[in-house]
C-alpha cells in the first residue's frame, strides 16, 4: 500500500509539471461545471506530494465558496477523489501535459451524479500571481472599457482568499477591497469625460463614440458581470447613453436604439424591470421616446419572457415619460436661445448668469437633475466665455475711471450697479467677485500711484524740520484718497521707501527744534514761528520721528514754564501794587474767610491775557485802592474792557484786602464775583 501511494504521487507530480519544480509546489486549475442547470465556478489546488486536491466552487451570482478537502486515489486511468471518511466525490483525470483536468462528479456509490454534467478545468496561475495580477489591472491609473473588462473578468473569478498563502491573505484582502471600488469610480469618471468630450463632427466620429459608448454599457463591463444588482454600475451606465443621445441630438444625429432582435435577451437580464432598466435594454433615453415609439416597444415586448410586466409599466410610467420628454424638449429651446445670446456684461446680467429662473423652472415642473442635463452642462463654456468677456468690459470700466470721476470710496458701488448681488447663483457671484477684486484694483491702483508721487515730493523735499512739517512728517498723506486707505502692505512699501529720508530729517530736525526753544523770547509778541508750535499739535507716531516728538514736547513744557514765569513777572511790575499788597490775599468779600494770594491773581490773570492793575487816589486817611481789570481788546467793542472795585481792608489784618463795591465797569463781569478772583487765580477763562 506505501508503495502504491508513492506511485500514486510520482504519476500524478509526473502528469502536471511541464517544467521542473519542487515536488511540493502546489497546482492550480480553474473552470465552470453545470448541476441541476446551475453554472458553477471552479477553483482547485493541487498538492503533489499529498496527493491532495483543495476544491472551491460557486453559483456565479454567490459570493461565498462551498470547499472539499480531497485525497486522489488511482482507479485505472482516473483519479477519484474522496474525503477523508472515504466517500468518493469526483473521477478526475489529468491530461498528460498537465494543462487541462476533465472530470464528473460522483454520488456516495460512485457513481456519475445524473444531474451533473461533465466537466473540464484548466491549468492555470497561482492563487497568488492572479491576485497580484488583478491588483496591478485594478491600479490602472486612466482605465478604458478594455481595461474595464479584463478587470471585471478576473474580479468574477476572483479566486479563494484562502487559496492564498496564509501571510498574505490579511494583506491582499484588504489591498483588494480599497483597489476595486477606486478603479470602478475612476472608470466611470474617466468614461463620461471621454464620451462627452470625444469628437462627434463626422459619421465616423459619431459611429466611434456610439460603440465606445455601447462597450462601455455592457453587462461584462461591470464588476459584478450584470447591470441588475449593482446600482452604481447601472447609474453609470445611463450616465455613458444620455451623455452620447443628448449630444449626437444636439447635433441632429438622434441616437438610434439597440438592434430589436435582443431586446427580450437583454430585459432577461434583469431580475424585474423599471424605467431605467428599460432604457438600458432598449437603449435610448426616454426623453427620445414618443408615443409611436412607446406603441411599437409594446408590440415588440410581447413575445419576451416578461412581456406582461414590460407593457404594465409602460401603461403606468408612459404619463411620467411624456413628461420628460416635453421638458427635455423645452430646456434643449431655452439652451439654444441662451447659447445665442451675445458674449457682453449685458446679456450675463439679463439672463441671470446664462441660466433660468427658479421661478421658470418651477413652472415648467424642471427638476435640477433635467436641468443640469439638458442646460447646465451645456451652456459651461459659453458662460465662462460671457463671463470672461463681461469681466473684459468692467475691467475697461475701471481703467477709463480716475479718481475725479470715481472717487475710490464708490468704487465697490459700481459692482451693484453693474452686476447687482445675486446670491444663489453661481455664476452671478462670481463675476460679482471679479467686479469687486477689479474695484479693489483700481482703488489700488490709484493709492499707489499717489504713493509714488509722494515719495518722490519727499525724496526731493529738504531733510529738515519744516520739511516734515510741510510734507505730513515724511508719512502718507491720504487726503487726496476720497475714503480710501491704504492697505498694510502699501503704509509698508511707502514706509519702507521713505524710511531713509524720513530718518535723516528727524535727525536734523530735532537738532533744529532744541536750538529754536533755546533762543526763543518768552515775552514776544509776534505769532510764534510753526516750530515753536510743534508740541501743541497732534504729533506723527511713527518711532523714526519719535526724537523729534520728544523734543517738541520737551521743549514746549519747558518754553511754557518760562514764558510764564516773564509774564507773571512783567504783570507784577504792571499792576502798580507794593510789596505790602503783593505780600496779601483779596477775598471775594469782606464775608469770605480767605481769598488767594495777589500773586497768584496777576499771574493768573496775565496767562489769560487779563491785565489787573491796583490804582489808589487820595491820600492819607483819605486814600482809596482800587482793583482793576482789563480783559483783552475786542473789535466788537469801541472802548477798552475795563471793570474796577474798591478794595477795603480785612479787620484786624495788615495784607488781607476784600472786594467791595464796584466803582465802574464798560463790560459785564465775566464770572459772578464770589468766583472771579479764584477763576483768575487758577487759569480759568475769566475773559
Amino acid at each position: 500500500m506505501h508503495f502504491r501511494a508513492k506511485a500514486l504521487v510520482g504519476l500524478l507530480f509526473a502528469s502536471v509539471m511541464a517544467a521542473p519544480a519542487q515536488a511540493d509546489e502546489a497546482t492550480f486549475y480553474r473552470g465552470t461545471h453545470f448541476c441541476n442547470g446551475d453554472r458553477l465556478l471552479d477553483d482547485w489546488e493541487f498538492q503533489p506530494s499529498e496527493a491532495r486536491f483543495r476544491i472551491y466552487y460557486r453559483k456565479t451570482e454567490g459570493t461565498s465558496f462551498q470547499v472539499l478537502d480531497l485525497t486522489a486515489a488511482s482507479a485505472g486511468e482516473d483519479l477519484i477523489l474522496s474525503d477523508r471518511s472515504g466517500r468518493p466525490w469526483v473521477a478526475a483525470r489529468i491530461a498528460p501535459n498537465g494543462e487541462q483536468l476533465r472530470g464528473r462528479w460522483l454520488t456516495s456509490q460512485g457513481r456519475p451524479q445524473s444531474e451533473c454534467e461533465p466537466f473540464t478545468l484548466e491549468r492555470t496561475a497561482s492563487a497568488k500571481a492572479r491576485m497580484d495580477s488583478l491588483l496591478s489591472l485594478l491600479g490602472t491609473a486612466d482605465p478604458t472599457v478594455e481595461t474595464a473588462r479584463k478587470a471585471a473578468a478576473e474580479q468574477q473569478r476572483l479566486p479563494p482568499i484562502d487559496l492564498l498563502p496564509q501571510l498574505d491573505q490579511q494583506t491582499d484582502r484588504r489591498r483588494y477591497g480599497e483597489a476595486a471600488p477606486a478603479f470602478w469610480k475612476r472608470f466611470y469618471e474617466a468614461q463620461r469625460k471621454r464620451l462627452a468630450e470625444g469628437a462627434i463632427e463626422t459619421p465616423a466620429d459619431r459611429a466611434r463614440v456610439v460603440a465606445e459608448m455601447r462597450a462601455a454599457t455592457a453587462a461584462e463591463a461591470t464588476p459584478r458581470g450584470s447591470l441588475d444588482g449593482d446600482g452604481a454600475a447601472r447609474e453609470a451606465a445611463l450616465d455613458f447613453l444620455r451623455i452620447v443621445a443628448d449630444r449626437l441630438a444636439a447635433g441632429g444625429s438622434p441616437l438610434e436604439t439597440l438592434p430589436a432582435e435582443g431586446l427580450c435577451e437583454r430585459l432577461s437580464g434583469f431580475t424585474y424591470v423599471d424605467t431605467d432598466r428599460l432604457e438600458l435594454a432598449v437603449g435610448l433615453p426616454t426623453e427620445y421616446w414618443d408615443r409611436a415609439f412607446a406603441e411599437d416597444l409594446i408590440r415588440r415586448v410581447q413575445s419576451c419572457r416578461n412581456g406582461r410586466t414590460v407593457v404594465q409599466l409602460l401603461t403606468h410610467a408612459y404619463p411620467e415619460i411624456e413628461k420628460r420628454r416635453k421638458v427635455a424638449a423645452w430646456l434643449r429651446e431655452q439652451r439654444d436661445r441662451l447659447l445665442a445670446l451675445p458674449l457682453s456684461l449685458a446679456s450675463f446680467r439679463e439672463s441671470n448668469g446664462l441660466s433660468l429662473s427658479h421661478e421658470e423652472l418651477r413652472r415648467n415642473d424642471v427638476t435640477r437633475v433635467a436641468y443640469e442635463r439638458f442646460v447646465g452642462a451645456a451652456l459651461e463654456p459659453r458662460r465662462s466665455a460671457m463671463e470672461e468677456a463681461a469681466a473684459g468690459e468692467i475691467r475697461a470700466a475701471f481703467a477709463g475711471e480716475t479718481v475725479a470721476s470715481l472717487p475710490l470710496g464708490q468704487a465697490r458701488s459700481r459692482c451693484e450697479q453693474w452686476v447687482g448681488r445675486q446670491w444663489g447663483n453661481d455664476a452671478l457671484a462670481r463675476l460679482y467677485k471679479t467686479c469687486t477684486n477689479l474695484a479693489d484694483a483700481y482703488v489700488d491702483g490709484a493709492i499707489r500711484r499717489s504713493f509714488q508721487a509722494q515719495v518722490e515730493r519727499i525724496e526731493a523735499a529738504p531733510k529738515t524740520f519744516e520739511g516734515l512739517r510741510s510734507h505730513n512728517w515724511f508719512q502718507m498723506d491720504t487726503s487726496d484718497l476720497a475714503g480710501a486707505y491704504p492697505s498694510a502692505a502699501i503704509s509698508a512699501e511707502f514706509n519702507g521707501k521713505v524710511a531713509a529720508a524720513r530718518a535723516e530729517a528727524a535727525r536734523t530736525a530735532r537738532e533744529e527744534v532744541e536750538r529754536a526753544f533755546a533762543a526763543a523770547d518768552p515775552l514776544a509778541e509776534a505769532p510764534e514761528a510753526p516750530i515753536l508750535q510743534c508740541g501743541r499739535g497732534l504729533l506723527p507716531s511713527d518711532e523714526t520721528l519719535r526724537p523729534v516728538v520728544e523734543a517738541c514736547r520737551a521743549g514746549t513744557r519747558t518754553f511754557d514754564a518760562r514764558r510764564g514765569e516773564a509774564r507773571c513777572k512783567q504783570a507784577l511790575e504792571a499792576s502798580g501794587a507794593g510789596d505790602g499788597l503783593l505780600a496779601g490775599t483779596i477775598r471775594s468779600s469782606a464775608s469770605v474767610q480767605a481769598g488767594p494770594p495777589v500773586r497768584r491773581i496777576v499771574c493768573g490773570a496775565a496767562r489769560q491775557k487779563v491785565s489787573v492793575t491796583f490804582p489808589a487816589s487820595g491820600m492819607l486817611w483819605w486814600s482809596k485802592q482800587f482793583m482793576e481789570l482789563r480783559l483783552p481788546d475786542d473789535p466788537r467793542r469801541t472802548q477798552p474792557a475795563t471793570i474796577r472795585w474798591l478794595l477795603e481792608p480785612v479787620a484786624g489784618s495788615k495784607t488781607d484786602w476784600a472786594l467791595s463795591t464796584i466803582e465802574t465797569k464798560t463790560v459785564a463781569l465775566p464770572a459772578p464775583q464770589e468766583t472771579i478772583l479764584s477763576c483768575l487765580a487758577q487759569d480759568g477763562s475769566c475773559r
